[in-house]
């Protein structure tokens, strides 16, 4: 594979794109983390800009043998050409290479022995007293190469006091020692951000990551914007707050109005998203801070976001109307839908609890329903006592059916507020009866739907006995843990039309459906062949 192949560029590339692709692929080919690939990618740069230059002196020589000029012109437009040819050299950063083992001689030697960062002040001072530094300091650059954390904070040193990897430094680096030693240091300097952000502390970051952004090394253009990609994945990876967020994006000038972000894009707007959500969760933690509990928004802010017992949200959703639960609804909606992440900071993962409070009315189709099986067992019973016939045993049972429903309705009026008012211990109850894994979502009550259930059972049981008892139970138990339906209905023809759609065959699980003719046959078998068994009826025989 050759050099343009690997840096993916045409054969006529120019340095600066020569550069351009390099500091693109050296983002997934670093050295520490490939050492092969980045030496292949190391030698076709080096190939590939040595090609360009070539190109480049060619042209050069092709404009002075086309020129026409004297001999005193010519020598002064040889070393223009010269000249500019050095320039471009400087600024493409194209350098020589240079030994992989400078000559050291012994007294820099002498004082690389034992050399750690607590006596590397003295040595240096030593050797530049021996005039040695030059030589010493090309040894410290060796050592500095090699893997060890100790050596990297001599290389710390070295940055900061030798100008290392600037253009005012005195020893001489090849390229890949260059590379070498700037991955190095952004390692380092992205371990020490990353224990601060573990530590959480962020005015301590901030200083830090002010510190190494500001170093001279830092300011060449592909260093600079692998620094802020390495600042980019520290904030995508670790918990942060709006404050820290706003600081480092004013020391790097980030504004996602202006679009001048570090790379990739998706981690940006990764990142943007994450920005929204904070300050939507500052915004909702300064509401339930708010005293004013009467406002709809606060007080469902107090509600989802601070732990509060059962008595506690009782006493703050008392007097509470149709805005304050709307307010409620939304909020548990924007966190169920946009921001889920939120959920697992809120003192409650059910965000829909509060409807538990509400004095929910008893839905339409449940007093149909009441009344088609309060009929059928009436119907049942009158056949059972052969005094009547079928056809005015049936319109009977149909007329009477409604009695219960009509004194259903009256006392579900009364007892619905009386069990609001002892919320608090209808919820204690049934946190400890009801098994959660029949009622994961909290949303029946012992007292409040409990003892109305009961009151029904016993009306069957007056009716139809022990089967007729068994025979309701099992409808409701089955309604509850069987999901699956025998069929679909539009909701909205459900909602507008209730006593027309509440028997309808799609509400009913094949379970239901196969259980209730079941019953119904048992039932009557029982009152043909043993009425005086105490099956179908409570009273003694």
């Amino acid at each position: 594979m050759d050099c343009w192949t690997l840096l993916e560029l045409p054969a006529d590339a120019d340095a600066r794109s020569i550069k351009r692709s390099y500091a693109k692929l050296l983002k997934s080919t670093r050295p520490e983390a490939d050492a092969e690939g980045f030496q292949r990618l190391r030698a076709a740069y080096e190939k590939a800009l040595q090609l360009a230059r070539q190109r480049l002196d060619n042209r050069a020589e092709e404009r002075r043998d086309h020129r026409s000029a004297t001999p005193t012109s010519v020598t002064a437009l040889v070393h223009a050409e010269h000249d500019n040819l050095h320039e471009w050299a400087q600024l493409l950063e194209i350098h020589p290479q240079e030994p992989t083992r400078p000559n050291i001689d012994a007294a820099a030697h002498r004082l690389l022995l034992g050399l750690t960062l607590h006596n590397l002040p003295q040595r240096w001072q030593q050797a530049q007293q021996l005039d040695c530094a030059q030589s010493f300091e090309a040894g410290l650059l060796l050592h500095c190469l090699e893997r060890s954390e100790a050596h990297t904070a001599i290389t710390l040193w070295a940055v900061e006091h030798l100008e290392w990897l600037t253009p005012w430094q005195n020893v001489a680096m090849s390229p890949w020692q260059q590379e070498a030693l700037a991955a190095r240091l952004l390692q380092q300097y992205q371990q020490t951000l990353q224990q601060l952000m573990a530590a959480q502390e962020e005015q301590a970051f901030i200083q830090q990551l002010s510190a190494c952004t500001e170093q001279p090394w830092l300011q060449e253009f592909d260093r600079r914007q692998e620094w802020q990609r390495i600042v980019l994945q520290l904030l995508k990876d670790n918990p942060w707050s709006l404050l820290l967020l706003e600081q480092v994006c004013q020391l790097f000038q980030w504004s996602d109005k202006s679009g001048v972000h570090p790379e990739p894009t998706q981690d940006w707007e990764a990142l943007m998203e994450r920005r929204q959500q904070e300050n939507f969760y500052r915004i909702q933690q300064l509401k339930s801070e708010d005293k004013r509990t009467s406002e709809p928004d606060i007080l469902a802010a107090h509600l989802l976001l601070k732990p509060m017992t059962a008595r506690q949200q009782q006493s703050l959703l008392r007097g509470s109307g149709q805005r304050d639960w709307q307010a409620c609804h939304q909020l548990a909606d924007i966190l169920t839908w946009r921001y889920p992440q939120l959920i697992e900071r809120l003192p409650q993962r059910d965000l829909y609890f509060w409807l538990r409070y509400l004095r929910r009315p008893v839905a339409a189709q449940s007093w149909v329903r009441l009344w088609a099986g309060t009929s059928l067992a009436l119907g049942l019973n009158l056949l059972q006592q052969n005094h009547y016939s079928p056809g005015f045993s049936i319109i009977t049972a149909s007329l009477l059916g409604w009695v219960p429903v009509w004194i259903g309705i009256l006392l579900m009026s009364q007892w619905i507020p009386l069990a609001t008012r002892v919320i608090s211990q209808d919820l204690w109850l049934s946190e400890r009866l009801i098994p959660r894994r029949l009622d994961p979502t909290g949303k029946w009550l012992v007292l409040r739907h409990g003892l109305p259930q009961l009151v029904i059972l016993a009306m069957f049981g007056a009716l139809q006995g022990a089967l007729g008892m068994l025979t309701y139970l099992g409808m409701v138990l089955l309604n509850l843990l069987e999901h699956k339906r025998l069929g679909r209905i539009d909701q909205q023809l459900s909602a507008s039309y209730p006593w027309l759609t509440a028997l309808h065959w799609a509400h009913w699980s094949p379970l239901q459906a196969i259980f209730l003719p079941l019953m119904l046959a048992i039932t009557v078998f029982c009152q043909l062949y043993y009425p005086g068994f105490p099956l179908t009826t409570l009273k003694p025989s």
